[in-house]
């Protein structure tokens, strides 16, 4: 059984064809990600709740925190998304393709489209400047296999 270590992965932001990483991660989830189902129950049905699938699948959402540097380029695009996000009125879809790369020899990929964006940023005395991502996941990443 592999075990894969964490330091090495790379989480980027793609400007069109090229991604670009996002320095000074300290730590990222991948989370909610599920089947949805109903309630099927019946009137007539036995006393235990049935579910069945809806044949739609929660794509959920990717958190990270970092130690925040407003002069880096990748935390600088971050700062854009959601400047762009709260600039946009037209009506437009303001998706980001993102990659998350892991530290193991084959350079697992995972992808996703974020179709928003979460900020915020925190300061302790005891602690750097740091911010907090999260990306609301617009369809299923597409997982390594």
């Amino acid at each position: 059984m592999a075990k894969l270590k964490v330091k090495g992965t790379v989480l980027s932001l793609a400007s069109g064809t090229t991604y670009t990483p996002v320095a000074q991660v300290r730590s990222f989830g991948v989370d909610g990600l599920e089947t949805e189902t109903y309630d099927s129950r019946t009137l007539d049905g036995t006393a235990g709740v049935e579910y069945d699938p809806t044949g739609y699948v929660e794509g959920g959402s990717t958190t990270f925190e970092l130690l925040h540097d407003p002069a880096l380029a990748g935390h600088q695009d971050i700062h854009d998304l959601v400047t762009s996000a709260c600039l946009n009125t037209n009506g437009t879809a303001n998706k980001t393709n993102w990659k998350i790369v892991f530290a193991n020899t084959a350079s697992t990929e995972m992808t996703l489209v974020a179709a928003g964006v979460g900020f915020s940023i925190t300061g302790e005395a005891s602690d750097g400047l740091a911010a907090s991502v999260t990306l609301k996941h617009s369809g299923c990443p597409v997982l390594p296999t």
